[in-house]
């Protein structure tokens, strides 16, 4: 039997019974912080780069097949749609920004600012809390990353609230290992810059340079596209570089100095490991035996590695969590170790808040 079905929020309810369409930020926190569509990430933007890239060399090879250079008309007049790979660049580096503020503000809620609250009314924050959506997840809907100075001082931004001394600019100049060349070099600033003059102009206007004569026309050629789609992606490893060697390890969906995420999963697993180390650590204040932990925290652990891993093999062969176009699994394995982790943090708080454990009361409580 095959169920077609989608659970409804509240927010989904209460604006079809108002008539009212639910603001576009909080549409937009609902629809990326699902884990089930859980694409507003570093590591995504770079992803779909790749295959921008990689689609837009598959149509230089079919255009050097069937339009050779020498039947060419010069300047380039070869396919309209070609240009239009600049929007779609563009996008991968107003996610990319949008993604990693969001980051920041779910890792550090302090680094909020009075500004990203300018769209904050009353309306949104009845809709954010009857969707049960995230402050963070609404600042990155609402940002504006319309220019190059508006990506790089996010990421300036974001260097600065995690205590770096990190200049965005210097980020993209700096050497690119293994080459002895910058990330991006100086000339390059101008094609960065210029794409998003090219797309605000593709998508906001048909003037001179869509319609005009053909000589007179602005669009790229497949060289072009690909030469321009080179400079995003070093200036996006850029960024990612430098945040790789800086950020904290619990820091939202890093990557690794290749550019590929980081398993949340592996790290949620070893900072277990630590923390329930200190749990017992902390339970030898209150024993007898300075020495022995708590006699019964060795069972206690045992039994929640051994649920852990039953729900493990339950999550890895649930027919139902199968899908070939939605990755439930994962979400479901890092939610569980969460819980967890969760758990151990909160003992460790309350214990905390409580006593002075290096010097308990005497006597056991």
């Amino acid at each position: 039997m095959l169920f077609d079905f989608k659970v409804l929020s509240i927010g989904h309810l209460e604006a079809g019974v108002s008539g009212k369409a639910p603001h576009y930020a909080v549409k937009f926190a609902e629809r990326y912080g699902s884990p089930a569509d859980n694409y507003l990430n570093a590591g995504a933007a770079l992803y779909r780069l790749d295959e921008l890239l990689e689609d837009a060399k598959n149509l230089k090879d079919n255009f050097d097949k069937w339009v050779p250079e020498d039947n060419r008309w010069a300047p380039w007049v070869g396919s309209e749609i070609i240009s239009y790979y600049g929007v779609a660049f563009v996008t991968c580096l107003e996610w990319h920004a949008r993604s990693r503020l969001v980051d920041l503000l779910t890792f550090k809620p302090s680094a909020a600012k009075t500004d990203d609250l300018r769209v904050i009314k009353e309306k949104v924050v009845i809709e954010m809390f009857a969707a049960n959506v995230t402050l963070p997840a609404i600042v990155g809907a609402v940002t504006s990353v319309s220019n190059l100075d508006d990506y790089l001082n996010i990421f300036a931004r974001i260097f600065e609230a995690l205590g770096q001394q990190i200049d965005a600019w210097a980020a993209l100049k700096a050497e690119r290992p293994g080459t002895g060349k910058p990330w991006v070099e100086t000339v390059e600033f101008d094609d960065l810059y210029n794409l998003y003059s090219s797309r605000h102009d593709l998508v906001h206007e048909i003037g001179i340079t869509r319609i005009g004569h053909i000589n007179v026309r602005d669009r790229l050629s497949p060289n072009e596209a690909l030469r321009i789609g080179d400079i995003v992606q070093r200036s996006m490893l850029a960024i990612e570089s430098a945040l790789t060697r800086v950020a904290p390890a619990d820091f939202p969906n890093l990557l690794d100095i290749q550019g590929q995420p980081v398993s949340t999963l592996s790290h949620i697993e070893e900072e277990i490991g630590r923390l329930e180390k200190s749990v017992g650590t902390m339970t030898t204040a209150f024993t007898d035996e300075p020495v022995e932990a708590d006699p019964n925290w060795g069972p206690a652990k045992t039994a929640a590695a051994d649920y852990l891993a039953q729900e493990r093999k339950f999550i890895d062969g649930a027919s139902m969590l199968h899908n070939r176009y939605v990755e439930m699994r994962e979400p479901l394995r890092i939610a569980l170790a969460k819980s967890r982790l969760d758990y151990l943090r909160s003992v460790i708080d309350m214990v905390g808040e409580v006593w002075d454990v290096s010097s308990p009361p005497s006597g056991n409580p």
